[in-house]
């Protein structure tokens, strides 16, 4: 099988759709039923319709889509044309409130298109002459042909002239004149009733815009572009005779349609589909991050769709031989193809295109390790895990057409997955990225562009638009490749990806068509400004008051630097520390920043200078960061330092209350502090799971003690009300995942939430708006957010990759946080809402650790990222 399956039938659909959008801006919009649609001849391969009216205008206002397809030429010459003439007070008074449609016809060299817009009453062709005449513009008129039928706009402004001629109240233009010609011809065959019945069998006033594909002409359409003979998939769309119907979904970053495919017959490869129940797509998930094209299957109900695939191969005179070759095959090797191979077969078989043309074949199957002892049976052992099947056309008698190719494959196994080629070193690379976790599915591009679609079909058609960039551009002819690599003229290259979904539905298909689009100016894609940090960054940049107007950002970077930047990304100060900051960097009452590093605790101002006292020497390196307790002027710093906790006064003095508490175990995370009933606790966790109360002068109220078998790596977090201590505490997780909460009335409490592994990480922070915190897991690169009792699930988002670090917690609206997560072998971010949806933008990629939120008291968000390359990156969102 060639695998121009899918980059022709998603070329030959966008360059449609480009097409659409021209003649849209072209027209305004109105409304009529039947009447167009008798005028167009019957070679259109592909039909629009929309309404003339102002809430069309309204709805694609600024919709960069169009010019991006357009081209900037066509754009500038649409918009003159709309605006001089269409938007004129004769000509929208006769068109208002119509169905405009547009046709598609292909030619050898050329597509042709076809406009008809219906009037509200039959005005002669000499009329709208003199009255498009009459109007103050550049634009020069004359007769075209003999007679007055068509007449011909032309301008210097415009890179073509345009025909237009009257039928029986339908106004017919075309750049083509031989078109209108033919469209005016009553003696050229024209689409028939039965077609037009069937376009019009649905209301469309609730759709901005209404695509109809007639799929006998498709082939034709797609051979005018292709240098040459269309792809399989065209093929068997073609061959599936049938129209299909799909309106449009308004969407400002991506083309969206969705409808009805019915079929005139049920005798071919593709309709075999229609009578399968949709299956959710999971072999995506393994396709690998330099595919150009993929074609994925789903299949319900196995039997019978072979039953369909054997009555094929029987009409093609194929099955006997088959039949032979499968009795041979049992004979010598014990297998029976029928019996012993076709029931291991799964749900769901893709082909897979690479950006190097290389072509790759996925089937799942239902038990590895019976399918295993069945396939070996009949293959030779090659090396590196790798096989090939001892007999020809195994692939193609089990699944059909798609797999025509994969005469005798080589293959190998992964998981539940049967993967085969045509050469074994396409195998060896994609064992390679499979290992490594390198897939589609885990980029951001894809996490976007796969929202769009539908979680379950039986067909899909995937192209990643740069991926399959210079296999597109080979096979077009040099018109319309000229129109696709045209980056300054046209938008192509903007595109993500485009996508066909086929969905089974009782002998017809539910299809749905996608087509996102990069938008520089969408949240995440062009930074606002970048900052040279001349390392990595190795600590959450944080955002703090500068003045009574404006705040200020302090990243540090690996050499241990400490930047101070302004919100536009200039340098205010910086700072050589003797190492990376530790925990949250404070400010406090005054706006002097404190922070600690292992060795050193730090007090400056805001424009960089030390306050006196500071910085000062650590007795004992601390092993998190320093809080700060203030009141009236009394100013306590204590900062965790292994088994001890420092205490030092608004002048780096020690307190001298805190210099003899030695700790059982070692504080690993931050202390905690409350005032509860006119005491003021500090409280500390260790790692042998032992938590302490202290009052602020040192004095050691109670302390909680493990059993000798917990251990703590996680942080503790705070649950207190001033006059409640008896439901007070603080709350964190064991290694065992055991949820345990240490009162300040001296007492505990254990609930276990699940099974977690020891390398989980915790947390409790307010997530979804009240007073109470919610609990939040890490694990096994799923996030989980519960209730604080633990009992009910908030919300839960499977990442399918290892969680790099602790999740990061964003200050939101009211009190809130929002939730921001990196994984590790792909490199993505993700910042959560309250809900559980992931905010506009994200996943993106990016390093952790990485700060969201505003950079100003108001206004809008940002995302402030180091990419791997020694810069801080500021992205508008």
């Amino acid at each position: 099988m060639k695998t121009t399956i899918i980059i022709t039938s998603v070329l030959f659909l966008a360059v449609i759709i480009a097409s659409v959008f021209y003649f849209r801006d072209l027209n305004g919009d109105r409304q009529s039923r039947r009447k167009p649609f008798t005028h167009i001849p019957e070679d259109a391969a592909l039909l629009v319709s929309f309404r003339n009216d102002e809430t069309s205008d309204r709805i694609f206002a600024g919709y960069k889509l169009f010019e991006a397809i357009l081209g900037d030429t066509q754009f500038r010459d649409l918009k003159l044309l709309r605006s001089n003439i269409l938007k004129q007070g004769p000509v929208i008074s006769a068109t208002g409130g119509q169905e405009i449609v547009l046709s598609f016809h292909p030619e050898k060299s050329r597509i042709d298109y076809l406009m008809a817009v219906p009037m509200d009453a039959d005005h002669p062709t000499a009329t709208l002459f003199d009255e498009i005449s009459a109007m103050d513009t550049s634009f020069h008129l004359t007769w075209a042909g003999t007679g007055q039928e068509r007449f011909r706009i032309a301008s210097r402004n415009l890179s073509r002239p345009l025909f237009v001629g009257q039928r029986d109240g339908v106004i017919l233009a075309s750049f083509a004149d031989t078109l209108v010609a033919r469209a005016m011809d009553k003696g050229q065959p024209k689409l028939s009733m039965q077609a037009i019945e069937q376009f019009r069998s649905e209301d469309n006033k609730n759709t901005p815009m209404t695509l109809y594909l007639n799929h006998r002409r498709l082939y034709s359409l797609a051979g005018t572009l292709m240098q040459r003979a269309p792809g399989d998939f065209i093929q068997l769309l073609a061959e599936t005779a049938g129209q299909s119907m799909l309106k449009m979904n308004f969407n400002s970053n991506a083309l969206m349609f969705s409808g009805t495919s019915s079929l005139d017959t049920t005798t071919n490869y593709l309709a075999l589909y229609s009578r399968q129940q949709p299956v959710e797509q999971l072999l995506k998930n393994v396709v690998p991050t330099d595919a150009a094209t993929y074609l994925l299957f789903g299949v319900s109900d196995f039997p019978a769709l072979h039953q369909g695939i054997a009555d094929l191969l029987d009409s093609r005179g194929e099955m006997a031989q088959m039949s032979e070759q499968h009795r041979l095959i049992q004979e010598r090797s014990k297998v029976s193809i029928a019996d012993d191979l076709l029931p291991l077969w799964g749900n769901e078989f893709a082909v897979i295109e690479l950006a190097n043309r290389e072509t790759l074949g996925i089937i799942e199957v239902k038990d590895s390790l019976g399918f295993a002892r069945v396939i070996q049976q009949i293959s030779t052992d090659y090396p590196e895990n790798m096989y090939r099947l001892n007999h020809s056309n195994l692939l193609y008698y089990s699944f059909g057409d798609p797999l025509r190719s994969f005469t005798r494959p080589y293959f190998l196994l992964t998981g539940n997955y049967f993967v085969f080629a045509n050469n074994t070193s396409t195998l060896r690379r994609f064992a390679a990225d499979n290992a490594d976790g390198r897939t589609l599915a885990s980029t951001p591009g894809y996490l976007n562009f796969d929202r769009l679609q539908a979680n379950k079909a039986n067909v899909s058609v995937f192209v990643h638009n740069e991926n399959a960039a210079n296999a597109i551009a080979q096979r077009l002819k040099p018109a319309f490749r000229a129109a696709y690599t045209a980056a300054d003229d046209f938008g192509y290259p903007g595109f993500y990806a485009w996508s066909f979904q086929l969905s089974g539905a009782s002998g017809r298909f539910f299809s749905n068509f996608y087509a996102r689009y990069i938008d520089d100016e969408a949240p995440g894609v062009t930074p606002e400004w970048t900052f040279d940090l001349g390392g990595r960054l190795v600590a959450p940049p944080m955002v703090f008051q500068y003045d009574d107007t404006s705040r200020f950002i302090l990243a540090q970077a690996s050499s241990d630097i400490l930047y101070a930047l302004s919100t536009s990304g200039k340098q205010l100060w910086n700072a050589q520390l003797p190492g990376p900051v530790l925990g949250d960097i404070l400010q406090l009452a005054d706006s002097s920043i404190l922070l600690t590093t292992a060795e050193r605790l730090y007090r400056f101002d805001v424009h960089g200078d030390p306050l006196p006292g500071f910085s000062l020497e650590l007795p004992h390196r601390a092993s998190y960061g320093a809080i700060a307790y203030e009141n009236d002027g009394d100013l306590r710093l204590f900062v965790p330092a292994g088994n001890r906790i420092l205490a030092y006064d608004a002048k780096g003095k020690t307190l001298s209350g805190w210099t003899n508490q030695m700790l059982k175990g070692d504080i690993q995370y931050g202390l905690k502090q409350a005032t509860l009933q006119d005491i003021h606790y500090v409280v500390a966790a260790t790692d042998a799971g032992n938590v302490y109360f202290f009052n602020y002068n040192g004095q050691l109220i109670h302390r909680n003690e493990g059993d000798g078998h917990t251990v703590f790596r996680n942080p503790i977090a705070l649950q207190s009300s001033p006059e409640a201590v008896a439901s007070s505490y603080v709350i964190t997780s064991d290694t065992a995942g055991v949820l345990k909460r240490f009162y300040f009335e001296n007492r505990q409490s254990v609930d276990t939430t699940g099974n977690r592994s020891a390398n989980h990480y915790f947390d409790a922070i307010n997530i979804a708006g009240d007073t109470v915190p919610e609990l939040v897991f890490t694990d096994r690169g799923e996030l989980s957010i519960y209730d604080n009792t633990g009992d009910n699930l908030v919300y839960q988002y499977d990442f399918g990759q290892d969680i790099e670090n602790r999740p990061i917690f964003f200050p939101a609206a009211a009190g809130k946080y929002r939730v921001g997560v990196a994984t590790s072998a792909n490199q993505l971010l993700y910042v959560f809402n309250e809900d559980g949806t992931l905010v506009p933008g994200f996943p993106i990629t990016g390093l952790s650790p990485f700060y969201f939120g505003t950079l100003q008291d108001a206004g809008r968000s940002y995302l402030l990222v180091d990419k791997g390359d020694r810069k801080l990156y500021a992205y508008p969102f």
